[in-house]
């Protein structure tokens, strides 16, 4: 049975000047037909009306800021939020994204009916700033097979605002990781660790795509070699995932550094994503070859 003194769910908003969005953010949590949801927003040192908006929902809302009142990042917003709750489960919403209706009665139910289950992340559409659907975040028949290593080798959980989490199980995997830019990624691979995840194929969630994210860099990339070397400190993986993984590293880096014009080192990391896995490599020059060959036939038709 229920507490009626702790609240089941706990939504964590981290926000930083995200006015722009922020009311329609709140709007999708006070729709949702889970009742009862506390709601934390993480005022991470805005300076525009940010603050200004949250107030308007007050008391319906908790608005936490860092002691300095400076902008920390969104690993250190999650992790004050998830000092000062103690729901039972907790779910993550960026102050751009937004909830569908039922999203959290839908995980909930997975959480009580399989106590095994750590984490649930659903699918979602990504939008664009005025909320129109631009595709699905993953493919239709994409399942969760509980794979050790899956999600370290590829993040396949888009967005951490598809995510609910145990909070018990939070307490075993730790903290959000304030140094990295990555910090989802290794969180989800420290909570699969310790836990099962469950995939609603349901869209449940939008994501918001617009000018103002924050761009991937290459400390994204380069954090993940930390992540890697310290998943397999803690967890047997195997020689295979762990190669596997820096072939997508280096791969990355590659394109980051050919974008760049940094055509040696380019051509260094592809070289080294190669070896450490060959028949990821061969596939990718097969493609390359396939759309050349392919270009010069359709050049040949027009002639």
């Amino acid at each position: 049975m229920r507490s009626h003194m702790t609240p089941t769910v706990c939504c964590i908003i981290p926000i930083f000047n995200g006015e722009k969005f922020l009311e329609e953010c709140i709007e999708s949590v006070f729709e949702q037909t889970y009742p009862g949801i506390e709601i934390i927003c993480v005022n991470d040192g805005s300076t525009d009306r940010s603050e200004e908006i949250l107030k308007n929902y007050l008391p319906r809302i908790r608005i936490l800021t860092h002691q300095d009142n400076r902008n920390h990042g969104q690993a250190a917003a999650w992790n004050l939020g998830l000092k000062h709750t103690k729901a039972e489960l907790i779910a993550f919403l960026d102050c751009d994204d937004k909830w569908y209706p039922n999203k959290i009665e839908e995980q909930a139910r997975i959480f009580e009916e399989d106590s095994e289950v750590g984490l649930v992340y659903t699918n979602g559409h990504a939008i664009d700033e005025n909320g129109k659907i631009l595709y699905q975040l993953l493919p239709e028949g994409f399942k969760e097979e509980n794979i050790p290593g899956e999600i370290l080798l590829n993040c396949y959980i888009r967005a951490p605002s598809s995510t609910m989490v145990r909070r018990q199980i939070l307490q075993r995997a730790g903290l959000f990781r304030e140094d990295l830019q990555s910090t989802d990624h290794d969180m989800w691979v420290r909570v699969g660790e310790v836990s099962r995840f469950h995939y609603l194929p349901m869209c449940l969630m939008g994501y918001r795509m617009h000018r103002g994210q924050q761009s991937q860099k290459r400390k994204q990339w380069e954090d993940g070699f930390l992540i890697l070397e310290e998943a397999c400190k803690r967890f047997p993986y195997g020689f295979g995932i762990k190669r596997r993984r820096l072939a997508v590293l280096h791969y990355r880096l590659a394109g980051h550094d050919l974008r760049g014009g940094r055509y040696f080192r380019s051509m260094g990391r592809y070289l080294l994503a190669g070896v450490h896995d060959p028949m990821r490599a061969l596939g990718v020059m097969k493609d390359i070859l396939g759309n050349k060959i392919g270009y010069f036939a359709r050049q040949g038709v027009r002639k």
